[in-house]
């Protein structure tokens, strides 16, 4: 039997309509979400006001109720009518009336519909007392015009997220107000419309993100039920990094179990940062048993509001009514299904039973994307049972096969040593697991470890490496963060300043990969087989790995890490940027999102890391950059770079003659960057004053750079609205530099955050740990480490020469 036809997906270009009560905040999404699909913004008053001439205010009031409402509808259609492409569409409360929602329910077949809500408190605190409670029992209408929802998260902005240190613990920067919902969202979407993984895939291919968990050389779904997370006595936190995808089991049903559910996920998504398997129980332990007239339309419900979330995976039994699964494939879009056999009592048939293939072949044909059989086992299964059903499925289902998920599991939960690579269950060390029969002693570190254990992985050898990298902090968070996931490796701080020597470390059998440092981020460009798209614009690498897959795929290449043996040819990228850009993303206010046209940055420095500075601005949305190096020919070399490699992308950037005398005739220069040769300089006319201004000098001048004394001149920092200022040295932390934007802030200015070094070094070594690992980076262990180690170093004496060092 064949799969029904998938009804939720959509043309990647379908326009995307924003539903909700007022409150939800459907406007800043909407904003959020045209900037990062570099789509046009489509909001309902602008458009009534667009089409009659006069604000819906103006209208009602010169025209009556009656003729409001007949001409607001008409006004709703053709906003839909007329903008089914390329747009995000906000709409306001017309969406409440009967014949709008009736064109929504249309609008449906064709586009994504998304209903946005958030918790009734604070929307009913948004709204006037008397008309709360109505609108919120409307807006359940929405539910039913619409195709996906997004749980409009509340965002606390009033921790820290700096690394505190005794000199600065007071003025470390806040996250903008914005950003765990900004981040929430664009990943919504990013899902929704099928980009995330790909874009992932094409910048670069190493990355966690761009390898989906089935597809990796091993991976771990940590389990967490419904039941647990609404009374379990830890914060989500620290479950960071404890498997490469969240299995989250609704195995309960409350009276608000739509919003308990809809809540969860959005906090999984935010505190954890992972995939998604969404899986309604059958019948859990410890609750009641269920008439099949109760839980199939329920749990049918439960099945379709995991996809209306966009969560990545959607696990669905195959043995359960054919109604329930038929719905549920019908309306699946992008997320993926896992098609599931349980065989959970006594007498499960053994691997070697037809019946197992048959299942398989089941699964297959209702367009699973991945198939997972799990059967109870008393010790009548020896492990070349399952070996042999493997093989069997390899030889006669052709290609393209679904990956098989599949082993035994006993009182004690699944076996071990496992017998999947894939999604095997994990738990966290510390949780209670008595509801669970899969995850019952499994943890994602122990689980790891016996691969190396087993010699089916092998201790490696990482480095960091240049001229000067004694006092890097890298070792310390690397090998603490090794020691976390279970990883037999380690990490060092080599000097080495030749490409010889470089070569020498990189062909050792045992080389696992290396973090670079001047001289080497330009230099190893050319000795390179494979770069990533970011690597190639920035013109520089800071991480180099080994290529050891026995094919010349990127796949096989990415899941030979963590294996040891002969390589020749390396893939290198470039981490330096997206430390940069995360920083400067957190730190960024509202009142200062970026302007394409308008907004202005100022990079320091005309180094590696002022490449990677400079393509962090520009893949931020910055159009108008402006360098300044001491020594002005490095700063126009690095200039001429970046507008030559905007201009083959066809970068939106302002113009300007061709030199010459010709110039007329001679068309346009296109340019994104711009040299400031003077500080003496008035700020360039026709330009607004920064607001993200990035420091990439080091702490001794190095070929005529600016040393880390240096400051700002004070007519640069004019901006009314402020800006963000990061500060990539950290020897010492409070450099000239940051004590001045501290002063600035604190008697002039208060709306300037300062990023000291220390947050970004941090932000590097994680990023560089997930890239030469390919296991997500315990990113709290790893901050907490870099601020001890290097407090360490300072009570011990350290001055570092170079706080560009990772």
């Amino acid at each position: 039997m064949l799969g029904p036809r998938n009804e939720r997906v959509f043309d990647p270009c379908a326009s995307i309509v924003l539903v909700g009560c007022r409150g939800a905040g459907k406007r800043t999404l909407g904003f959020m979400g045209a900037l990062h699909l570099r789509r046009r913004l489509v909001t309902e008053d602008h458009y009534f006001e667009k089409l009659t001439g006069m604000s819906r205010g103006q209208f009602l009031l010169q025209h009556g109720k009656d003729l409001f409402g007949r001409q607001d509808v008409q006004v709703f259609k053709r906003m839909l009518d007329n903008n089914r492409t390329g747009c995000i569409i906000e709409c306001g409360m017309s969406s409440l009336s009967e014949e709008a929602q009736d064109a929504l329910r249309e609008y449906c077949r064709t586009n994504p519909v998304v209903y946005i809500h958030r918790e009734r408190e604070q929307i009913a605190a948004l709204l006037d007392a008397t008309d709360a409670t109505a609108l919120l029992k409307a807006d359940e209408k929405h539910r039913e015009c619409s195709n996906f929802e997004f749980y409009n998260l509340d965002d606390s902005a009033t921790h820290f997220v700096g690394t505190s240190t005794a000199a600065a613990d007071s003025r470390q920067p806040v996250p903008s107000k914005l950003l765990n919902v900004r981040e929430d969202f664009t990943k919504f979407l990013d899902q929704i419309t099928g980009r995330g993984a790909t874009k992932a895939w094409l910048e670069s291919p190493f990355s966690v993100a761009a390898i989906p968990p089935e597809f990796r050389s091993y991976s771990y779904a940590l389990r967490l039920r419904l039941s647990y997370l609404q009374e379990m006595d830890m914060e989500l936190e620290e479950f960071e990094a404890t498997g490469d995808c969240v299995e989250f089991i609704i195995d309960q049903w409350p009276h608000d179990v739509v919003e308990v559910v809809s809540k969860q996920v959005a906090l999984l998504r935010r505190k954890l940062g992972l995939p998604i398997i969404y899986h309604v129980e059958e019948n859990p332990r410890g609750q009641r048993r269920r008439a099949p007239e109760e839980k199939d339309p329920v749990d049918s419900d439960l099945l379709e509001l995991g996809l209306r979330l966009g969560v990545e995976y959607l696990s669905l039994d195959l043995q359960r009514d054919e109604s329930l699964m038929q719905r549920a494939l019908r309306y699946k879009g992008r997320s993926k299904v896992i098609g599931n056999y349980w065989y959970m009592g006594f007498g499960a048939p053994p691997w070697h039973d037809d019946q197992h293939l048959e299942n398989y072949r089941h699964a297959q044909s209702l367009g699973c994307d991945l198939i997972r059989m799990a059967r109870f086992s008393t010790g009548d299964s020896p492990v070349e049972h399952l070996e042999s059903f493997k093989k069997r499925v390899e030889q006669t289902i052709p290609n393209p096969r679904p990956p098989l998920v599949a082993y035994d599991f006993s009182v004690l939960g699944v076996r071990t040593p496992l017998q999947s690579k894939i999604l095997n269950p994990v738990k966290h060390p510390d949780m209670d697991t008595d509801q669970d029969f899969l995850a019952i002693i499994s943890t994602y570190r122990h689980s790891y470890g016996l691969e190396f254990q087993q010699f089916l992985l092998d201790p490696l050898e990482f480095y960091v490496t240049g001229s000067n990298v004694s006092w890097s902090l890298s070792p310390a968070m690397q090998n603490a963060a090794y020691e976390f996931s279970g990883m037999p490796h380690t990490f060092q701080a080599v000097t080495c300043s030749t490409l010889d020597r470089l070569t020498q470390i990189c062909l050792s059998d045992t080389f696992g990969g290396a973090n670079l440092t001047a001289p080497f981020k330009i230099a190893i460009m050319p000795q390179l087989k494979v770069k990533s798209h970011h690597a190639t614009a920035i013109g520089a690498v800071n991480v180099v790995l080994p290529l050891r897959g026995k094919t010349n795929a990127i796949l096989d290449h990415a899941n030979s890490r963590n294996k040891a043996g002969a390589a020749q040819e390396f893939f290198g990228d470039n981490t330096d940027w997206s430390s940069i850009f995360t920083c400067v993303r957190r730190a960024i206010s509202p009142r200062n999102y970026v302007q394409p046209s308008k907004t202005t940055g100022l990079v320091i420095g005309a180094g590696g890391m002022a490449r990677a500075a400079i393509y962090a601005l520009i893949q931020l949305g910055c159009r108008n950059i402006f360098v300044y190096n001491r020594t002005v020919e490095r700063a126009r070399e690095v200039a001429e770079h970046f507008n030559s490699w905007a201009e083959g992308q066809q970068l939106g950037m302002t113009t300007k003659p061709k030199p010459g005398p010709d110039a007329q005739g001679q068309g346009q220069v296109t340019e994104i960057c711009r040299v400031i040769e003077r500080l003496a300089d008035p700020w360039p006319e026709g330009y607004q004053l920064p607001t993200m201004i990035v420091s990439c000098v080091p702490a001794t001048s190095l070929d005529g750079t600016p040393p880390a004394d240096f400051v700002m001149p004070v007519g640069w920092l004019g901006s009314p609205t402020g800006g963000v200022v990061v500060e990539l040295a950290y020897e010492p932390l409070i450099t000239p530099l940051v004590a001045q934007m501290y002063a600035h802030r604190d008697q002039i200015n208060p709306s300037w955050v300062v990023v000291d070094g220390l947050e970004v070094v941090a932000e590097m070594a994680i990023e560089a740990f997930e890239l030469m690992t390919g296991r997500m980076a315990p990113k709290r262990l790893m901050k907490e480490v870099c601020r001890r180690t290097w407090e360490q170093q300072q009570r011990g004496g350290g001055d570092g020469a170079s706080g560009l060092v990772l």
